[in-house]
């Protein structure tokens, strides 16, 4: 499948015409495809409402900062470069991203003059380079040459989930399927992978029936322990195989982990779920169960998201109880564990009798 990246160019823009536009030239030479404020005429806040779904739709992310901060947004006290940056953070692109190393070398006219504007683009240098992908530059030749080695790298080290892909005018009518690789619902075994474990309590306190690709937990965890320091807990690890492990683009695809169950209890009782990587924790948190049959658990996980390469390494999902204030018994039935969702539409781009198709991948 020949697939073709959207990649957005981002900086301040009267200091730094000509490097963005080398940018955009290396971008199109490797064969991909560059977006930036150059596609609109407005300018402040319409704009940056523009700019934002283009931003969304791209799969990849690239700033340039040097010597100025940018034009500032009045209602946010911050300039619509740093916002742009912001949006394509909190919506989990990809940053490519080249700081200058000495912003006060630069020319006058290329840098900040006064105390605020520097003491904003050095707060800006800092959260940016918190960031993985940060190259820095010191003459525009390092910075040309760091622009092509670095989007290559990062394409052949973290493809994106999405992509164009070329298809001539027969193709578009071939059944749209044949380009999807996500499942709709991607299900979790529950047969071999499946034990419990225990942490200052009795093995009687929960027990386990297997029967199929469904497991039955039966609960009967005392009330706390009087003793503060005394960590109490029980558990059902549903260990990853090497197939279920990489869950990191049904994450950026918007699934749900959803947990099928029933409980039979005299009244409903709660249950801590975490989900587990290899080296972090990447879920935490308590649920409560209904009473009754075809219950449903319903987690959002990409408001979850810091990094996504976390979600290349799941480990375990954990189904865990604590002592509370009282005993809690009950007998639990989980019918189900999945990453459910619907694959989205497709984009499709005409030009010249050319078609370009969006899909997720």
């Amino acid at each position: 499948m020949n697939k073709k990246y959207q990649i957005f160019v981002s900086s301040t823009y009267n200091d730094l015409k000509y490097e963005r536009q080398v940018a955009i030239d290396t971008i199109m030479k490797l064969r991909q495809i560059p977006a930036g404020m150059e596609l609109f005429s407005a300018t402040g806040e319409n704009q940056f409402e523009m700019i934002k779904p283009v931003i969304y739709e791209s799969d990849y992310y690239l700033l340039i900062v040097a010597g100025k901060y940018g034009t500032i947004c009045e209602d946010t006290g911050l300039s619509y470069t740093e916002m742009e940056y912001d949006f394509a953070v909190k919506n989990h692109k990809r940053v490519i991203a080249f700081v200058n190393d000495d912003p006060d070398s630069l020319p006058s006219g290329d840098r900040e003059i006064t105390d605020k504007m520097r003491k904003k683009l050095k707060k800006f240098r800092k959260k940016v380079m918190s960031n993985k992908m940060v190259k820095m530059w010191h003459d525009k030749e390092e910075l040309f040459q760091s622009i092509s080695i670095s989007i290559s790298t990062v394409i052949e080290m973290y493809p994106a989930n999405t992509c164009w892909i070329h298809v001539d005018e027969n193709d578009i009518y071939t059944p749209i399927g044949n380009y999807v690789a996500l499942k709709e619902q991607f299900e979790i075994e529950l047969r071999d992978n499946v034990e419990l474990y225990y942490n200052n309590l009795k093995k009687s306190v929960l027990q386990l029936e297997k029967e199929a690709n469904r497991l039955c937990l039966i609960i009967d965890v005392p009330e706390k322990n009087v003793d503060p320091c005394m960590d109490e807990f029980v558990g059902c690890s549903i260990r990853m195989t090497s197939e279920t492990r990489d869950w990191v683009r049904y994450v950026l695809n918007e699934y749900r982990l959803l947990i099928d169950y029933s409980l039979m209890a005299d009244e409903k009782i709660s249950m801590w779920i975490e989900i587990k990587g290899y080296s972090i924790e990447m879920y935490k948190q308590i649920v409560p169960l209904e009473v009754g049959k075809e219950k449903q658990i319903s987690i959002f996980l990409k408001d979850f998201m810091e990094d996504a390469d976390d979600w290349k390494k799941i480990k375990e999902i954990c189904l865990v109880f604590r002592p509370a204030g009282k005993r809690i018994t009950g007998m639990l039935e989980v019918r189900g564990v999945r990453l459910g969702g619907s694959v989205k539409k497709f984009v499709f781009l005409v030009k010249n009798d050319s078609f370009l198709v969006r899909i997720q991948i």
